[in-house]
């Protein structure tokens, strides 16, 4: 994984992020899910705790 400077940033930027490492992967959906939480605001991440 790559380490986030502003120097980083700033070369990142000067060619338009298109060889940016990708920080998250993307998995699929499941089938089911217990709990739902819907939202990232103080709130919804109190619930998340």
């Amino acid at each position: 994984m790559e380490r986030y400077s502003l120097p980083r940033l700033l070369a990142h930027a000067g060619r338009h992020h298109e060889d940016w490492e990708r920080a998250w992967r993307n998995p699929a959906p499941k089938d089911a899910y217990d709990t739902v939480i819907v939202g990232g605001g103080g709130h919804g991440l109190a619930t998340a705790k």
